[in-house]
C-alpha cells in the first residue's frame, strides 16, 4: 500500500445527512468503512490480507482549525 494514494474520504464539515463518504472499491472493496459513532471516529478495515500491510496516512481537515496529519504502520500477522 502506498501511503500517497487516497483510498477513502469522509467530509463532515456539513452537518446531518449532508456529510459524505467515499472509498475506492479497487483498493479494499467493501472491507473498509468509517465508524463515525466511535469516539474518536475511526476507519475500520475488515478481513485483513497480507497485502494490506504498509504505511497509512490519515489527514483530517477542519472547518476552523488547521489540518492534522498522522501516520500509522499496519503489520498483518498470519495465523
Amino acid at each position: 500500500m502506498n501511503s500517497r494514494e487516497a483510498f477513502g474520504t469522509h467530509d463532515s464539515r456539513l452537518s446531518g445527512s449532508r456529510t459524505r463518504s467515499w472509498s475506492d472499491m479497487k483498493t479494499f472493496g467493501e472491507r473498509v468503512r468509517f465508524d463515525l459513532l466511535s469516539t474518536p471516529s475511526s476507519l475500520v478495515l475488515e478481513r485483513l490480507r497480507p497485502e494490506d500491510a504498509g504505511l497509512y496516512r490519515c489527514r483530517v481537515d477542519f472547518k476552523r482549525s488547521p489540518t492534522r496529519n498522522a501516520r500509522a504502520n499496519l503489520t498483518v500477522i498470519s495465523e
